[in-house]
């Protein structure tokens, strides 16, 4: 199989071991936007042992290579275009949250993968999947098979929590029409968690953010809250930042809290304890068989299934398009 690279923004990381492994065919690099960062690829990928050609234009890329995935991770405002293009041309693709910093945008690539996954229904299954490799995380897989085992009982109410360091970004994120903004690009972790391990699907949303405390960073917004409300009377809460001071031992500070008719369980430091009818404890943590891009190429060759779906992709952005927009307009948003 061989595969592409379009853009050097983003988690691209997350398919080389797996590409090396499956001996995958890494034959093209291409720059979406200026601020792709091919040199710092091109090092990483050697250290993987390829060396793809760098092309000028990625639809001379896909013409000339006709690979089976392309990796789409440039400034976050363009992602959805070429996912859209290679699709279109029956190409799996690998792309960088959030999938679309548009709502006219996302419908177009949802439309587009849906139509042209019946299109070339006859071969290769065509797959897309966003980059939700903290999913993967030992503390999160533990969470997520607790869950979906039952563990829980009735959720009822989920609160979750993303935090950065500010560190030293690229210019681009001082401009939200590139970047997409907070919500998209960070509390988007959050609310995939809520979706796809609460199992909570939100139906309106209250959002807040701000500027203010943002190092310089142009329209970036430092700190952002969303409030949802979910099916069945449930509820969520989900908080952003990129405030986490540079002295934390680790970039990012991540929890989650379900709370559920069985008992509550809380994701934090790494860790995962429960209270329930069998008293408090911490989980022992589990790993997942395989890593997200491997279960994405093993759907792809039709050996396995890729449990962060196409429809989880669309959904959380979805959300967080949503969440971006009452945080803009001050009112409250109701989510298709």
């Amino acid at each position: 199989m061989k595969m592409v690279q379009i853009g050097a923004a983003g988690h691209y990381a997350y398919a080389l071991s797996t590409a090396k492994k499956y001996g995958l065919a890494f034959t093209g690099l291409c720059s979406a936007h200026p601020e792709d960062r091919l040199d710092r690829a091109q090092r990483e990928l050697a250290g993987y042992g390829f060396s793809p050609r760098v092309y000028e234009d990625f639809r001379e890329m896909l013409a000339r290579e006709a690979p089976d995935i392309a990796v789409v991770n440039t400034v976050m405002a363009k992602n959805s275009e070429i996912a859209a293009y290679a699709l279109e041309r029956g190409i799996s693709v690998f792309c960088e949250k959030p999938v679309a910093t548009d709502e006219a945008a996302l419908a177009h690539l949802e439309e587009v993968y849906h139509a042209a996954g019946l299109r070339f229904a006859g071969g290769r299954k065509l797959c897309f999947c966003g980059m939700f490799g903290i999913d993967y995380l030992p503390h999160f897989e533990t969470a997520y098979r607790f869950v979906k085992a039952g563990g829980l009982g009735d959720i009822r109410l989920a609160n979750a929590q993303k935090s950065y360091k500010m560190g030293r970004r690229e210019p681009y994120y001082s401009d939200r029409a590139l970047y997409g903004g907070t919500i998209p690009w960070v509390a988007i972790h959050a609310i995939e968690w809520i979706q796809r391990i609460g199992g909570l699907f939100p139906t309106a949303v209250t959002a807040y953010g701000s500027t203010a405390c943002n190092a310089g960073n142009g329209t970036m917004e430092a700190s952002t809250l969303c409030l949802f409300s979910c099916e069945g009377g449930r509820m969520a809460s989900v908080s952003a930042d990129v405030m986490r001071p540079g002295t934390a031992p680790t970039h990012d500070d991540d929890r989650l809290r379900l709370v559920g008719s069985d008992g509550v369980l809380e994701v934090r430091g790494g860790h995962v304890y429960v209270i329930d009818r069998q008293g408090e404890r911490e989980l022992p943590l589990v790993r997942p068989e395989h890593e997200l891009f491997e279960e994405f190429l093993l759907e792809i060759i039709g050996e396995g299934i890729c449990r962060v779906r196409a429809e989880d992709a669309f959904s959380a952005t979805r959300t967080a398009l949503a969440a971006r927009l009452s945080q803009d307009t001050g009112n409250t948003v109701w989510i298709r």
